[in-house]
This record gives C-alpha cells, structure tokens and sequence, in this order.
C-alpha cells in the first residue's frame, strides 16, 4: 500500500531504497516523487499526458466602455523538466552520500569513492546486493 501517492517509477524507487534512517528517507521519498514528476513531464512532452498548459487572466473595466484586457501564460514544459531532472540527479547523489556518511567508521571520516564511481553506480550495486 503506497502511503505517499507515489506512482509506479516513485514506488519502485522508494521500496529499493528506503532504509529506515529517517533523514535519508526523506531523500529517497524526494527522490521518488520527483521520478514521478518526470514521468508525467515526459508523457506531455511525447503528448500523452495532460497538462493546463495555458493560463487566462481577465481584467474587466470597472466603467462602461473602457476596454478590458485578456493575458494569457504558456507553461514551460520542457524548462521544467530539465529542472526536475538537477533535482532528481542532485537527491540521487545525497542519498547515496547520505549512505557512505551514516556509516561513517568512529573517525567521522566516509570511506572513500573509487575513482569513476558514480553515485548511480553505488546504488545500483546496493540494490543489486540486496537481490533486486
């Protein structure tokens, strides 16, 4: 039972890296809802989904005669997915960090990355150990 309103691409996210530390879980459910963002952006873009695309403002005069003025917005599709995307690239990273730092040895200091790791890479191996 998805608790968040996560869709299908933010549930499978969540469950392959929700851990119980609750500071990290904030992240992953960032993570996995910004996953979704990019899904329903994408079906827009390909013209799948549905989006109000266009905003419309009227001012009407408050005298007889004057006249009045219609404004309307587009909405920047394709601006805001880049945007979604930092944000998701950014979560991804400080969850896995989140994770090297909260096992941290006495010393404070994280293990160190292995040169041409990337943040993905660390999570696909840990999904991959835990068997998914």
């Amino acid at each position: 039972m998805d608790v968040f309103g996560l869709g299908e691409r933010g549930q499978e996210l969540w469950e392959a890296l929700k851990t119980g530390e609750v500071g990290r879980d904030a992240l992953v459910l960032e993570a996995a809802r910004t996953a979704d963002r990019l899904n329903e952006l994408d079906n827009i873009i390909q013209g799948k989904g549905v989006l109000e695309l266009m905003q419309f403002r009227l001012d009407f005069p408050e005298d007889d005669g004057e006249p009045f003025s219609v404004e309307v917005k587009f909405q920047n599709v394709l601006s805001e997915a880049r945007q979604q995307q930092t944000t998701f690239a950014t979560l991804i990273d400080k969850i896995s960090r989140f994770g090297l730092t909260a096992t941290a040895s006495k010393g404070g200091q994280p293990a160190p990355v292995p040169a041409g790791v990337t943040a993905l890479d660390e999570i696909r191996a840990r999904v991959k150990a835990q068997g998914g």
